[in-house]
C-alpha cells in the first residue's frame, strides 16, 4: 500500500515535489471523498506555515527524514484529471519552469487555502530593552491595532521589517502565529425563504387570522404563496419584509431558511438564435469525413485546416463538437481574443445551449471558478475560451479545436509558464488520445511545415461558402497621396454610408499620437522607467501621456522638458486621432472604436460588437482585434489605414505577422450576399507580405518566405530559446549576459548556436535594463540540454546582483 505522496506546493518557488506521509483516513474512500489520487489538492505543512499542494505521485518508501503528514484532502475528487496532469508535467519540462508554476496556471485563481503569519505583542513580563525607532514603531502599531499580518505591518510601518520582527520575537517582545486564510474565491450562495406547509388549504384557513394579528407576516406569506412557495430573501426585502418578520415565522415553523448556490455566468442571458440549417459544401463535407473518423475512435491526430477567410471553418468545428458530444465526450474550443467571445459563444450556444462553459481572463475569479467546476463536475461538456482554457478540467475529453491557430495571443509572455496554448493542445491531444483541429486562413509557417511533412493532416478549403467571391483588394501607394485617407478609401467610405453598408477600419496603434517630438531640439518624450516613447491619449489640449509598458501617466507638457521650446509635434496616428479625423471629414458617419482603451470595462466587447452588428454604427474602427474572426454580413468595405506599422520591427516574423493581419482583416469584407472590397494603404507596396495578401495567397507567401528563413536558420527550420537578463544596473546585466554566453559556448554542445548577447530592442522596461541571448538549434534535445545547463550554472531564473534571468522557449517576440 502507498504510504507516501509526492506533493507540489502551489504558490512557492520550490522546484521539486515534496514527500509527505498519507494519514490512514485518506487511504480509503468514504461516502463523501474518493481515495487520494493524483491531481487531488491537499493542505500540507510547509515549514512553519500551511499551503495548498497537488498530489503528483505515490510511493511505498522514502529516504526523506522526518516526513510530515498531509493535513487534509481539499476536494472530493482530483482537481486535475490525469490526462491534464500529465500534460502539465510535460509543459514544465519543455518550457523549463517549475511544476508549481504550471499547476498554478492550470487551476482557478483564488481557490487555494493557505496560512498567514500574524504578529502580536509578546510576553508583557519580558525584560525591558532599549528599542530603536523602527522597533518602537512596530510595537506602537501593534498596541494600537492588535495582531496584524507582516504585509499589514509593512503597509503601516514601512518595508523590510522582517529581520526586525524576528529580533523582537527572539527577545520575547513579539510573537507570531500561523492563521488559516480563507480562499478568495468560493461557492456563491444566496439565502432563500421557503414555506413549510405544503397543503394549500392550510394557507387559506390560517392566513386570515394571521393577517388580523400580524399583517406584515401575512404579507410575507402571501408573497411566498404567489411565488410558488420560495423566494430569495433579497426579493422579500425589496417588498419591505425585513429579517425580523422572517425570523418570527421561522420560529413558528411556518417558514424555513435554505442556502442555494448562485451560478456566476455572464453569458447566461445571451439571447441566442436557433441553430442555422446549413448544408456543408463539398469541401466542408470532405474535411468532416476525415475528422469524424478520428472522433469516433477516438484517435489522436492533428488536423490543420488551411481555409480562406469565409470558407466555413466554424461550421466544421461545430459539427465536429456535435459528434464528440454524441460520443459522450467533451470538447475544448480555443479562440485568440476575448473580443471574439460573444460571437463565438453565441454560435455555439445556439447549437448546444447551456452545455457551453466560457473561460477567459475578462471574467471575474468567481465566474471562472463556477465555469471550471461545471466542467470538472460534468455539468457542462464544452468550453469556449482563450489561451488558459487549454487547462479546462474536462473529465472525458474527446476533441480540441484551436481557431486562428497562427495568432500570437496563444503564447503566454509573463509570468511563467511561458507556454504556447497551441503546442500544449497538440500534446494534450496526444496524451489523451483525441483529435486536435488547428484552423486558420494564414497558418503559422511552423504548422504549415508540420502539415506538409506529414506530421499533421493538411485539409485545404480554397473556396468561400455559397461560392461567394473573395474581396477585391486595392493597394494604394501613399507616397502619391496626402492626408490620412487616400482618395480611393475616402470615396468608398462615402459610398458605403450612402448604401447603408458597414465599414471596418484598421489602425494598429492605439491612443492619439504614438510620438511627441520637440521641433526645437529633436528630443522625443520618453518614459522615465522605460526606454520607449510616451503615447498621447486624448487631444493635445487635455490629453495624457501614457507608457504602454508600465502604465506611467503624466500630463502633456506645454514646453519641451529638455530645451523649453513650445514647438512640440505630435507624430504618427493612433485610433483616437483617426476617430477625430473621421468626425471632421465625414461628420455623418457613426463610429465605434474598439481597442484596449475602449474595451477596458467588462462587457464592452459584447456591447460594441452588438451595436455594430445591429447597424447602430456605420464604421467599426480599431486595432488588430477587429481583424480576428469577426463575422458581419453587412460589412462590404475594409480599410487599412497603414499597412506598414509592423513591417520594420526588428523581428524575423515581422513580414509573416503583417501578411497574416492584412489577410485576416481583408476577410471581414463580403461575408454576406454583397461582394466586398479592401483598400490597403502603404508606403511599401512592393513588400511580399503586401503583394501576397492582396491576392489572399497564403501558400505563395509561405513559398517566398521559406528560403529566407532557411538561409538564416530561423523557424520553422530551427528551434529557439531566449535568455532574457533584466536588472536595475545596465553594467551588471551586460556582464551577467556576457558571462552566460561565454559559458554556454564553452560547453560546446553540438548543433547549438549561441547568438549574442546583445541589448534587447526594448532595452529598458519598468526601470530594468534588458539584454538577451538567443539559443538556436535544429534539435530540441540539444537545445533543451543547453537551456538546462545554462539555468543550472546561473542559479535558475534568479541570479546574483539583482539580475534576473527569464527563459522563453519557442519565443514569438524578439523584442
Amino acid at each position: 500500500m502507498n504510504t507516501y505522496a509526492d506533493i507540489v506546493p502551489l504558490g512557492t518557488r520550490i522546484g521539486e515535489p515534496m514527500t509527505y506521509r498519507i494519514p490512514e483516513d485518506l487511504l480509503l474512500a468514504t461516502e463523501k471523498t474518493a481515495a487520494l489520487e493524483r491531481g487531488t489538492r491537499v493542505l500540507v505543512p510547509l515549514g512553519p506555515r500551511w499551503a495548498t499542494g497537488v498530489v503528483v505521485n505515490f510511493r511505498d518508501t522514502t529516504d526523506v527524514q522526518n516526513v510530515r503528514d498531509i493535513g487534509f484532502q481539499m476536494d472530493p475528487y482530483p482537481a486535475l484529471p490525469d490526462g491534464l496532469l500529465r500534460t502539465c508535467e510535460w509543459l514544465a519540462g519543455y518550457y523549463q519552469c517549475t511544476l508549481s508554476e504550471v499547476l498554478g496556471a492550470a487551476l482557478p485563481a483564488g481557490i487555494h487555502t493557505q496560512s498567514e503569519q500574524r504578529v502580536s505583542l509578546g510576553d508583557p513580563s519580558a525584560p525591558p530593552a532599549v528599542l530603536n525607532e523602527k522597533q518602537q514603531s512596530i510595537i506602537d502599531c501593534l498596541e494600537a491595532n492588535g495582531p496584524l499580518s507582516v504585509k499589514q505591518l509593512e503597509r503601516r510601518v514601512g518595508p523590510r521589517i522582517r529581520s526586525v520582527i524576528h529580533a523582537l520575537c527572539r527577545s520575547g517582545r513579539l510573537q507570531t502565529v500561523q492563521e488559516m486564510r480563507r480562499p478568495r474565491t468560493t461557492v456563491k450562495t444566496e439565502r432563500y425563504i421557503q414555506l413549510v406547509p405544503e397543503d394549500p388549504q392550510w394557507m387559506e384557513s390560517q392566513l386570515p387570522s394571521i393577517e388580523r394579528r400580524a399583517p406584515r407576516q401575512a404579507a410575507c406569506l402571501s408573497l411566498l404563496r404567489d411565488a410558488g412557495g420560495t423566494l430569495p430573501s433579497s426579493a422579500l426585502a425589496e417588498q419591505g419584509i425585513d429579517s425580523s418578520i422572517v425570523r418570527r415565522l421561522v420560529d413558528r415553523k411556518i417558514l424555513k431558511v435554505t442556502q442555494r448556490e448562485i451560478r456566476r455566468d455572464p453569458y447566461v442571458d445571451e439571447a441566442d438564435a436557433g441553430p442555422e440549417a446549413v448544408t456543408p459544401t463539398t469541401q466542408q463535407a470532405e474535411a468532416l469525413e476525415i475528422i469524424l473518423k478520428d472522433i469516433a475512435g477516438p484517435t489522436y491526430r492533428t488536423h490543420l485546416i488551411s481555409g480562406v477567410t469565409g470558407s466555413g471553418k466554424t461550421l466544421i468545428y461545430i459539427k465536429a463538437v456535435k459528434a464528440t458530444v454524441a460520443e459522450g465526450r467533451g470538447a475544448i474550443v480555443l479562440i485568440p481574443e476575448i473580443s471574439l467571445t460573444p460571437q463565438t459563444v453565441g454560435r455555439f450556444r445556439s447549437h448546444f445551449g447551456d452545455d457551453v462553459a466560457v473561460l477567459h481572463s475578462g471574467l471575474s475569479e468567481g465566474e471562472r471558478y463556477d465555469a471550471w467546476r461545471d466542467l470538472r463536475e460534468g455539468r457542462k461538456h464544452i468550453v469556449v475560451g482563450a489561451r488558459s482554457a487549454i487547462f479546462a478540467p474536462t473529465p472525458n475529453l474527446g476533441l480540441i479545436v484551436i481557431d486562428e491557430e497562427h495568432d500570437g495571443s496563444y503564447k503566454q509572455d509573463n509570468p511563467a509558464p511561458r507556454y504556447n496554448a497551441k503546442d500544449v493542445a497538440v500534446i494534450r491531444g496526444q496524451t489523451e488520445g483525441v483529435p486536435v483541429i488547428l484552423g486558420s486562413a494564414t497558418p503559422s509557417l511552423e504548422s504549415f511545415r508540420n502539415a506538409k511533412s506529414g506530421k499533421f493532416s493538411l485539409i485545404r478549403l480554397t473556396e468561400r461558402v455559397d461560392a461567394r467571391p473573395m474581396p477585391q483588394v486595392l493597394v494604394v501607394d501613399m507616397r502619391h497621396e496626402s492626408g490620412l485617407f487616400s482618395e480611393a478609401l475616402h470615396e468608398r467610405i462615402l459610398d458605403r454610408l450612402e448604401r447603408r453598408e458597414g465599414t471596418i477600419l484598421l489602425q494598429n496603434r492605439r491612443g492619439y499620437a504614438p510620438y511627441i517630438q520637440c521641433g526645437g531640439c529633436g528630443e522625443s518624450l520618453q518614459c522615465h522607467s522605460c526606454q520607449v516613447s510616451l503615447t498621447l491619449h486624448g487631444p493635445s489640449g487635455r490629453g495624457r501621456l501614457i507608457c504602454h509598458y508600465c502604465a506611467h501617466n503624466q500630463a502633456m507638457p506645454r514646453v519641451c522638458p529638455a530645451c523649453g521650446s513650445g514647438n512640440l509635434k505630435m507624430l504618427g496616428m493612433g485610433t483616437q486621432k483617426v476617430e477625430e479625423v473621421i468626425a471632421r471629414q465625414i461628420p455623418d458617419a457613426r463610429v465605434l472604436r474598439m481597442d484596449v482603451d475602449a474595451t477596458a470595462k467588462k462587457g464592452s466587447h459584447a456591447r460594441i460588437l452588438g451595436a455594430f452588428g445591429k447597424g447602430e454604427a456605420d464604421i467599426l474602427l480599431g486595432t488588430q482585434m477587429v481583424a480576428k474572426g469577426l463575422d458581419f454580413p453587412r460589412v462590404t468595405l475594409v480599410g487599412v489605414i497603414s499597412a506598414d506599422t509592423g513591417l520594420n520591427l526588428p523581428d524575423f516574423r515581422a513580414g509573416e505577422r503583417t501578411f497574416q493581419l492584412l489577410t485576416q482583416v481583408s476577410g471581414r469584407a463580403g461575408r454576406g450576399d454583397r461582394p466586398g472590397e479592401v483598400v490597403v494603404q502603404t508606403y511599401n507596396p512592393e513588400e511580399d507580405a503586401i503583394r501576397f495578401a492582396k491576392d489572399h495567397d497564403f501558400e505563395a507567401f509561405a513559398n517566398a518566405e521559406d528560403p529566407a528563413r532557411k538561409e538564416t536558420g530561423f523557424p520553422p527550420f530551427s528551434r529557439l530559446a531566449l535568455f532574457l537578463f533584466k536588472g536595475p544596473s545596465e553594467s551588471d546585466v551586460a556582464q551577467r549576459a556576457n558571462r552566460c554566453a561565454d559559458q554556454l559556448r564553452s560547453m560546446g554542445i553540438r548543433g547549438v548556436d549561441i547568438l549574442g548577447p546583445v541589448q534587447a530592442p526594448l532595452s529598458r522596461l519598468q526601470g530594468r535594463y534588458r539584454w538577451h541571448i538567443i539559443l538556436r538549434s535544429e534539435s530540441y534535445l540539444a537545445l533543451n540540454q543547453s537551456i538546462r545547463l545554462g539555468l543550472d550554472r546561473f542559479g535558475g531564473r534568479a541570479t546574483r546582483q539583482s539580475v534576473t534571468l527569464d527563459v522563453d522557449v519557442d519565443p514569438i517576440s524578439m523584442l
